[in-house]
């Protein structure tokens, strides 16, 4: 009954949509001809502003819903403002007459004269002329229906009126200047309440969404819960026994996409900030930042792709409005003038925070996976000089001196320690504080640029370029792979003798630190740790290291301090850690394809790869069920003949294990039909046939041995259960090694397909994601140096002094001139969108000269008509004036003739 009710609503807001959205009429009714003529008429008598007959007309004819809506839709679509206006009037005057003929009866007049229905009536007429105008995307027209005074009630913005919204209207269809028009007029798009409270959730939310698991565990822990009473039907008997109407909590899917379609437009979000003005402190108004279209465009972006993934039958339609909202923001960000403006939009943190916030513009696009809007050229540019620094241009070096930078670089890093250290006894900032704002405290202290000594400055600026920290990480992940293949080949080791050596130790550290790491990173960033495939790839590599390395490690004490693993069990605690650590080695090595990530020709080949294996983990799951299945059914049919060793020499489904290892590796290379092939005795009739061959050849001594031994042996069985058993070997094969193949190719090819088309998106996300990574002051000191860092933020702690007020009014300085920014930002869009409307106004324009020529044209036809009639009626009279002269002529010629014979005669 629940799944009818769903349907039946889905079919009402379709219908809904449909009456609301075509065109050219409202409610799309046909009138008959006469109806039509006195629709005509009454327009005839508007143009000619005969407002008494209009009236008259309208009080005594049109009474149907049907006339009263074709007339406004033939009003409005004539463009023609003053007729509309004063169409509406009279109808506002007149809401429902009666017949002053036929009259009405006692019920109909009461209606007439209640003041709720006559209200509702004028309601009617005003939202049906402003939908028709919005429909035909006349602002022009709508502008001056909306001066006509509205009813109370006309701006309602309950749940029933915004049924009918008209700005939902222009929105969806994107007509801006309706849009522009009815938000001048207070009309406005209200979500659904659960809608509006989550997407305010995201607007104003202090950190970012990390991934999809992270949005629904933000948005929707412990808010969903199923109804027990309603499931089980506990109060269907007190529902049908009440005659009250209970509130639906059912949202209608149809018209939640069209709230939410209308409120993420980019239109809306505009004109909703550019109506909201700019308050003294922006810091603390809510209704500000909660207008923020950057803000507002992601959180309906992020919005969106959650009720993609959770409305299937609505998927494309919900990822095409969180692209529309993407797309918005990268056009307020080509609106940018320079740099300055530029990392003033993407450095914007909608919270408090002063030093390296992790809710910026820039750091919300990035890991929340709007990647058209991370690819966008301002946004890798800004995120390039991030990563180098001001005054370092890394493409204006030859090749030369690159090679040369880098050990450079990686011998000035070993030096780090040292300054750090020194640095606690003076102020303890140099990790923390970088170049160009330690030179404005300095100037603010008044020492001046050169305040502070060379050494320090030196170091503080390579400290604070993060370009570099890039190869850092690779050399210590180089030496790590360097340790780890002496430990995996332990060139020192003795025979039967179990012994740790210096890369042993260094390589258990590495990895411990590394594990460590990993851990901090959790409980700090939490859901963003497991964004990156990266991460949680070197989490569970480092986990199979510390398992590895001490189940071997108990194993050796075992044992101690032999080492003869060739003669313990495979189960022995060192032959399973030794086991557990070769296969973190192999993920140590293979996780280094990761940097490859940062070259353009190698990256988009890296992407494709991780997208495949999640195509293969979907045919795997597909081949584990197959798999079972066939496995148990072969199982069952060849267990009888289990132990004929005799005829079948090679039994592969005498066992269940071997018959799942039969079935296992036919996935990787199918045939062997032999192995289910099952034979029969031979009848006595074929044993008669066989002798009678063989006393025919005298030549073959052995024949009676080799006849024995083919009886023996037997004839292979096409009978029913047999023929079954080769079929569904047959048939396993053909699934598994040629269909699920096959699919599995042809979805990596449409993966590599898609990547390829959007591979300069896909790789400068990937690229931009890595190289945030290493922009936080932490990743200046990589493990195992980290704990370095960790005692320079206890230092710093203790010696950083209260500049709590100070940044608290920088920062609102910046918020004023983030939003001012915005605001010239908008506008620019605001004017650029009407400049591409311009093509609409030529279209209108066209329409209104055809609409002139058109009625001149008609005025011609009806005066040449009335001409043509005329003209008609006198050939009429002149034909029969003809007619008589020529009867009269008939008879004169005739009496002619008669006498003219008499004469004769």
């Amino acid at each position: 009954m629940d799944a009818s009710r769903k349907m039946n609503t889905v079919s009402r807001g379709e219908a809904r949509i449909k009456r609301a959205l075509r065109q050219p009429s409202f409610k799309n009714r046909e009138i008959s001809k006469e109806k039509e003529k006195l629709v005509n008429s009454i327009i005839k008598h508007l143009e000619n502003e005969e407002l008494d007959k209009v009236r008259n007309l309208i009080k005594n004819n049109c009474q149907e819903d049907d006339m009263k809506e074709e007339l406004i839709r033939k009003i409005v679509n004539s463009r023609s403002n003053k007729a509309v206006t004063q169409l509406l009037k009279i109808l506002t005057d007149y809401p429902d007459p009666v017949d002053s003929v036929d009259g009405g009866n006692e019920e109909e007049e009461d209606n007439c004269n209640n003041p709720k229905m006559k209200q509702g009536l004028q309601v009617s007429f005003l939202t049906s002329a402003i939908i028709h105008a919005t429909l035909n995307d006349d602002p022009e027209t709508l502008e001056a229906i909306l001066t006509v005074s509205p009813p109370p009630g006309l701006c309602d913005t309950s749940e029933k009126k915004q049924r009918m919204n008209p700005m939902i209207i222009a929105c969806v269809k994107d007509f801006y200047r309706c849009v522009k028009v009815l938000y001048k007029h207070q009309w406005r798009v209200e979500l659904c309440t659960e809608d509006q409270k989550q997407i305010q959730n995201l607007i104003t939310m202090d950190h970012v969404v990390a991934n999809d698991f992270h949005l629904f565990y933000s948005l929707y822990l412990g808010s969903k819960h199923v109804n027990i009473d309603s499931e089980l039907g506990a109060n269907d008997k007190k529902q049908k026994t009440s005659f009250k109407k209970r509130p639906s909590t059912h949202l209608d899917p149809v018209d939640r996409f069209l709230k939410f379609r209308a409120f993420a437009s980019p239109i809306y979000i505009s004109l909703n900030f550019d109506e909201t003005k700019l308050a003294g402190d922006p810091l603390c108004d809510d209704k500000l930042r909660a207008s923020d279209p950057i803000r507002k465009a992601f959180a309906c972006a992020t919005y969106a792709n959650y009720l993609s993934n959770t409305n299937t039958s609505q998927s494309d339609e919900f990822k095409k409005v969180g692209k529309a909202c993407i797309a918005f923001t990268e056009d307020l960000l080509d609106q940018c003038e320079d740099m300055e403006e530029v990392k003033m939009v993407l450095n914007y943190s909608n919270g408090d925070e002063d030093e390296q916030s992790e809710n910026t513009n820039w750091n919300v696009a990035l890991w929340e996976e709007h990647k058209e809007f991370v690819s966008h050229h301002y946004y890798q540019q800004f995120i390039w000089e991030k990563m180098t620094g001001d005054n370092f241009d890394w493409w204006n070096y030859f090749f030369f001196w690159k090679i040369l930078l880098i050990p450079a670089y990686l011998m000035l890093f070993l030096l780090y320690p040292f300054v750090i250290f020194i640095d606690f006894f003076r102020e303890g900032d140099i990790l923390f504080v970088p170049p160009a704002v330690k030179e404005a405290q300095l100037k603010t202290k008044g020492k001046g640029s050169n305040g502070e000594n060379r050494v320090f400055a030196f170091f503080r600026e390579k400290i604070h370029r993060p370009f570099f920290r890039i190869f850092v990480h690779i050399a210590i992940e180089g030496l790590f792979i360097l340790f780890l293949t002496y430990s995996v080949v332990d060139p020192k080791d003795k025979k039967f003798t179990s012994e740790l050596h210096f890369y042993d130790y260094v390589t258990y550290g590495m990895f411990m630190t590394f594990l460590f790491e990993d851990v901090v990173e959790i409980c700090r960033i939490k859901w963003k740790f497991f964004s990156s495939f990266w991460n949680a790839y070197s989490l569970f590599t480092h986990v199979l290291f510390a398992v590895g390395g001490l189940t071997q490690a108990i194993g050796f004490e075992m044992e101690k301090p032999f080492d003869n693993r060739n003669d313990w069990s495979g189960n022995h605690p060192a032959n399973v850690g030794a086991t557990l650590f070769a296969i973190a080695s192999t993920m140590a090595v293979v996780r280094s394809i990761r940097w490859f990530l940062l070259l353009r020709r190698v990256g988009p080949v890296i992407i494709c790869v991780i997208r495949v294996l999640k195509d293969v983990a979907i045919i795997f799951i597909v081949f584990i069920i197959l798999y079972i299945g066939f496995s148990l059914a072969l199982y069952a049919m060849y267990k009888p003949f289990r132990g004929d060793l005799f005829r079948y020499k090679k039994q592969t489904m005498d066992s269940a294990r071997s018959t799942f290892s039969a079935l296992f590796w036919r996935f990787f290379d199918p045939g062997e039909p032999d192995a289910v092939e099952i034979k029969r005795n031979y009848t006595d009739q074929e044993i008669e046939t066989m002798k009678e061959q063989m006393r025919a050849d005298p030549n073959d001594t052995n024949a009676t041995e080799h006849l024995e031994e083919k009886i023996a042996e037997g004839k292979q069985s096409l009978e029913f259960s047999h023929f079954v058993g080769v079929s569904f070997w047959a048939a396993y094969q053909g699934i598994v090694a040629i269909i699920l193949i096959n699919v599995l190719i042809a979805l990596m090819n449409t993966t590599y397909t898609k990547i390829s088309e959007d591979s300069d998106i896909e790789w400068k996300y990937s690229k931009s994601f890595m190289y945030a990574q290493f922009l936080p002051t932490r990743a200046a000191l990589p493990p195992p140096f980290r704990w370095i860092f960790y005692l320079a933020c206890l230092v710093r702690r203790v010696k950083k002094k209260s500049m709590e007020q100070t940044g608290q009014s920088r920062n609102a300085e910046e918020k004023q001139k983030y939003f001012s920014l915005l605001t010239k930002l908008v506008k620019t869009k605001m004017q650029l969108d009407i400049e591409d409307s311009i093509e609409d106004d030529f279209d209108d324009l066209r329409k209104d000269f055809k609409n002139v020529v058109n009625n001149d044209v008609v005025k011609e036809l009806e005066f040449l008509k009335k001409k043509n009639e005329e003209l008609n009626r006198n050939l009429e009279s002149c034909q029969a004036k003809n007619d008589l002269i020529l009867n009269k002529l008939e008879q004169v010629l005739a009496l002619v003739a008669e006498k003219h014979q008499e004469t004769n005669a």
